[in-house]
C-alpha cells in the first residue's frame, strides 16, 4: 500500500464509528492531526466551514470505498464530498525526469482546502493506478472501518475476521438456528 492511500485510510479511519470517537470532532482537532502529519503549518486556523468541508470528503470517500465491497452508494456523500472538494483546486505540475517525463496534481490552494486536493490527488491516482477498487470500507455497518483489500481475489469483506467477520459470522449463523426452531 502506498503513502497516498495510507493517508486516505487514516484520514477516513479517524471517525471511530463503532468506538463513538472522531479524532476531527473540531475544527481544533482537525488542525492538530494535519499539524502532527506535517500537512499544514502549525500556525494555521481552521474554521467551521473548512472543518464541514474536510469532514464532508472524509465521508464522501467512505460512501466510496463502502461500494468497493458491494453496498449501495450513498450518492448525497458523494455530492457533498465532490462540493467540499470544489474548493480545493488541483493544478497540474510536470517534470522533466531523465527517461520519462513525469506529472503530478498538486494543490493550488493551502490550509485546508490543499489538505482536501492532497487528499483528492491521492483518491485520483488511486483510482487511475488500480489500487482504488481494494479500498473498501467494512460491511459491518457499526464499523465502516477503511481496509486495504490484500486478498488475491479482492474479496475481502470486513477489516478484519477475527473481531467483524467473526461477529457478522455469528449473527448470521443465531438467526438460522432462529429460523430453523421457529419453522
Amino acid at each position: 500500500m502506498a503513502d497516498a492511500t495510507e493517508l486516505i485510510v487514516e484520514f477516513v479511519n479517524t471517525n471511530d464509528i463503532e468506538g463513538g470517537r472522531d479524532a476531527l470532532g473540531t475544527p481544533d482537532l482537525l488542525r492538530s492531526w494535519l499539524t502532527d502529519r506535517g500537512l499544514m503549518g502549525p500556525g494555521t486556523q481552521i474554521d467551521a466551514g473548512g472543518h464541514a468541508r474536510a469532514i464532508a470528503v472524509r465521508e464522501g470517500v467512505r460512501a466510496l470505498a463502502r461500494a468497493n465491497n458491494e453496498e449501495p452508494l450513498d450518492e448525497g456523500a458523494v455530492r457533498r464530498m465532490n462540493e467540499a472538494a470544489g474548493h480545493a483546486p488541483l493544478t497540474v505540475a510536470i517534470r522533466p525526469g531523465a527517461g520519462e517525463t513525469e506529472w503530478r496534481l498538486t494543490p493550488a490552494a493551502t490550509g485546508v482546502d490543499g489538505f482536501i486536493g492532497l487528499l483528492m490527488d491521492a483518491v485520483a491516482t488511486s483510482m487511475a493506478n488500480g489500487t482504488w477498487s481494494r479500498l473498501k470500507a467494512c460491511r459491518n455497518d457499526t464499523c465502516r472501518w477503511l481496509f486495504y483489500d490484500r486478498s488475491r481475489n479482492r474479496s475481502g469483506t470486513w477489516c478484519t475476521m477475527a473481531v467483524c467477520g467473526s461477529r457478522i459470522k455469528a449473527r448470521a449463523y443465531r438467526a438460522r438456528q432462529r429460523e430453523a426452531t421457529q419453522a
